[in-house]
């Protein structure tokens, strides 16, 4: 789930880029016209530019976070070796089997 989110955020994080917003803002004034909000955009255009600039840092950050992180397996009983503690127990394995003992 947190995959999904970390899409959301860093597609409308790209979509709320400040470099977008002077082809943006107008359309979005186009279909608020004549509306309250419309207004308050358009009388506010330098805080629109702030709260989007905002957005656009935190969720390209929150985004790429939540994509990138690691996913624990659910249900594993335990963890993987790493490649140090699988070599230790192949040297062991061999020594073992170089003194006719099985491991």
């Amino acid at each position: 789930m947190s995959r999904a989110w970390g899409g959301v955020l860093t597609v409308t994080g790209f979509v709320a880029c400040p470099c977008h917003l002077p082809f943006t803002l107008p359309i979005v004034l186009g279909v608020l016209g004549g509306t309250g909000l419309g207004s308050f955009i358009g009388a506010n255009t330098g805080l629109i530019y702030g709260v989007f600039t905002g957005y656009f840092i935190a969720g390209i950050g929150v985004g790429w976070y939540l994509l990138n992180r690691r996913q624990r397996a659910e249900g594993a009983v335990c963890s993987v070796p790493s490649r140090r503690v699988r070599a230790s127990r192949r040297r062991k394995q061999v020594r073992a089997e170089r003194r006719g003992i099985r491991a």
